[in-house]
């Protein structure tokens, strides 16, 4: 028998194909609604992060304002001294770095100069002097240099890991009693 409640409820197959059984409802398919993106702010927006892909190399100097991870090769200069340099597993790098904060996964040749810390991985392999106020070198891996750890003295040393021009010359100032006996040399001469 037809009752007014059953109109808008959809019936199972069954049901249509035998009048006598009570209707039954079938359950209506969940759809979850995907959640919004988070809301970027500026702040995230400009705190991203440059990645040097495998096969790029980079030669030059490079500077970003924000952190940078190298699994490509990069041959010259870094300097982010407000933010990371991570160098990972694949990356290799021939540069002299300057940073707030260095990790090194991979192969760097050059000074390594950080504000804050550089962290020496196990499969991290450094040739070259490193200047920080905390240095970690993990068990098993490889260091060859030497390490300033006086925050003070950072900013000197730093200063003097970097290479001076070799083409100056300097002279020497002479003594006043040299002076004297080339003065007298070339006077008797005339």
């Amino acid at each position: 028998m037809w009752k007014r409640e059953n109109e808008g409820i959809p019936m199972s197959p069954t049901a249509a194909a035998n009048p006598a059984a009570p209707p039954r409802r079938e359950p209506e398919p969940v759809v979850a609604a995907a959640p919004p993106p988070p809301a970027r702010t500026s702040e995230s927006a400009s705190t991203g992060r440059a990645v040097i892909g495998a096969a790029t190399t980079v030669r030059g100097e490079l500077s970003s304002e924000e952190d940078l991870l190298v699994e490509g090769k990069v041959e010259g200069k870094i300097d982010l001294r407000q933010n990371s340099v991570t160098v990972g597993a694949k990356g290799r790098v021939a540069a002299e770095v300057h940073a707030r904060a260095i990790l090194v996964d991979g192969d760097v040749e050059g000074n390594l100069v950080a504000e804050e810390q550089i962290v020496i991985r196990r499969s991290g392999r450094v040739r070259g002097d490193v200047v920080a106020p905390r240095v970690t070198i993990e068990d098993g891996a490889r260091f060859k240099g030497s390490i300033d750890m006086d925050p003070k003295r950072a900013p000197a040393a730093a200063a003097a890991l970097t290479p001076k021009p070799a083409n100056v010359v300097r002279s020497e100032p002479k003594s006043d009693a040299l002076s004297a006996s080339l003065a007298a040399a070339v006077g008797a001469k005339s």
